[in-house]
């Protein structure tokens, strides 16, 4: 090998020194890669400057001397590629002769999409599709035997090698289902014999991703699914003596059910329960006195869970409009004559103007474990919503340009005390209205009812 490294070295040397030319001095012109097709082929390197030519036209069609040379060494390039194919076909080296088919039909398809015409056997397609059957048949045969032998992964090779000829070849298609499910579908098996029913759902899902017809998939899937279902009841509350929270503990618990039954996966909501909590008793369910109650319950329902919730300190609160007046200065310039013009500011009396409007109420919840009674989580949220307004208007009717007027005098105020009105002006086009308390009513039950979406997903499991 030592032998012959510095002679690799002198063929591959000039091919850096174009690429390096290129790159180093942006040559993305025709005429650029014309010049370094040119010394490639003087140092010999005819495939090199065959690809350089094409580049050379593919950049400017009209280059009628990369076309008279890819024409010439373009030929002689695919005079090459012919001869690999014809001498790896004959010899058997299928994938070797494939190879170099592909490059031959790569090269010579640009070249035809440039009227650029070359000349091979044709009877290397025949050849050519013998050697895609062959090798296909030969690929085909290692798999089934690796299928039968239970080596899916050696498998999955074979198929892949497959499939870049001929996806559809006999039945690569179900080798390659089997390769990919049997493993997985074991794996299944023997988690759902051990009852970890996590694990077979994970693999099943896996299966999932790629058919639904496997064996008994569909039974498994099911069986691993339902056990994986935790099941609760949600409780509607009766203690709210104030009939605005009253009634929106009936909203949420409307809500509450359709987003169970509509976004929850491997969480069913028993619907239906004549379970309620009783007025006064808000905590009957974590009560350690009530445990067979609970039991009751449960074995009556096959609730895995309790959630409890209640509205309270609900509060709508209404700050302003508050007013305070201010002076502000409109730019105003008068020409006395060609030469002379007067600035003046003339002051202009505002006013500006602040509000706000808040909906609130504590919404508090507990999710209890049926089987041991366990709080399992409990928390109190503040569910709020607020809208405010600050906005400046004229105390009378304003018709000149606003662009025009200063929140300060600009002749007595000190240039270090000056700022860009910008900002101020445009609180003159502010928001002057708010939201109705009806809207933020809507916007706070949003935000509870995404609150005991997250709830119930972080905690039953």
């Amino acid at each position: 090998m030592l032998f012959f490294y510095p002679n690799f070295l002198k063929q591959i040397y000039p091919i850096f020194i174009l690429i390096g030319s290129l790159v180093l001095f942006g040559c993305n012109g025709s005429k650029k890669y014309f010049k370094a097709a040119e010394r490639l082929e003087k140092q010999g390197l005819v495939n090199e400057a065959a690809e350089y030519y094409l580049e050379s036209l593919q950049r400017k069609p009209t280059n009628v001397d990369a076309r008279v040379k890819l024409k010439e060494v373009g030929q002689k390039y695919t005079s090459n590629l012919a001869s690999d194919f014809f001498r790896n076909y004959n010899t058997q080296q299928l994938e070797s002769s494939l190879e170099s088919f592909e490059k031959l039909k790569a090269f010579t398809g640009k070249t035809a999409a440039l009227s650029v015409v070359m000349d091979y056997p044709k009877g290397y397609e025949d050849d050519y599709q013998k050697t895609v059957e062959n090798y296909c048949s030969k690929n085909y045969n290692q798999a089934y035997s690796m299928v039968n032998q239970k080596k899916y992964n050696d498998a999955l090779t074979y198929i892949s090698n497959i499939k870049k000829y001929n996806p559809n070849y006999k039945t690569t298609q179900q080798l390659e289902i089997v390769s990919h499910c049997e493993p997985l579908y074991q794996t299944a098996v023997s988690s759902l014999e051990n009852k970890n029913y996590a694990s077979a759902l994970i693999s099943l899902s896996k299966i999932k991703e790629r058919t639904e017809n496997y064996k008994d998939f569909k039974e498994l899937y099911d069986l691993s699914s339902a056990e994986q279902t935790k099941e609760f009841i949600l409780i509607q509350p009766k203690n709210s003596t104030d009939n605005s929270e009253k009634e929106i503990e009936e909203y949420l618990f409307n809500n509450f059910t359709q987003t169970a039954t509509q976004k929850f996966s491997n969480i069913k909501l028993i619907n239906n329960t004549p379970f309620e909590e009783s007025g006064g008793s808000s905590d009957m369910l974590s009560n350690n006195t009530n445990v067979d109650l609970i039991q009751a319950i449960r074995k009556a329902t096959g609730a895995d869970y309790f959630y409890t919730y209640d509205v309270s300190n609900k509060k709508e609160i209404n700050t302003g409009p508050t007013k305070s007046s201010y002076t502000s200065y409109l730019e105003v310039k008068t020409r006395k004559n060609d030469t002379l013009v007067i600035t003046e500011y003339q002051p202009v009396n505002y006013s500006l103007v602040k509000g706000s409007r808040t909906y609130s109420y504590d919404y508090k919840y507990k999710i209890i474990n049926a089987f041991s009674n366990q709080i399992v989580s409990s928390q109190t949220q503040n569910m709020i919503s607020q809208d405010a307004m600050e906005y400046n208007e004229f105390t009378k009717s304003f018709n000149g340009n606003i662009n025009n007027l200063f929140p300060y005098n600009p002749h007595q105020t000190a240039p270090a005390a000056q700022y860009n009105p910008r900002s101020w002006r445009s609180m003159f086009q502010a928001k002057n209205t708010l939201k109705s308390f009806d809207e933020l009513k809507s916007e706070t039950n949003s935000k509870a009812i995404n609150f005991f979406t997250t709830s119930v997903s972080n905690n039953i499991k």
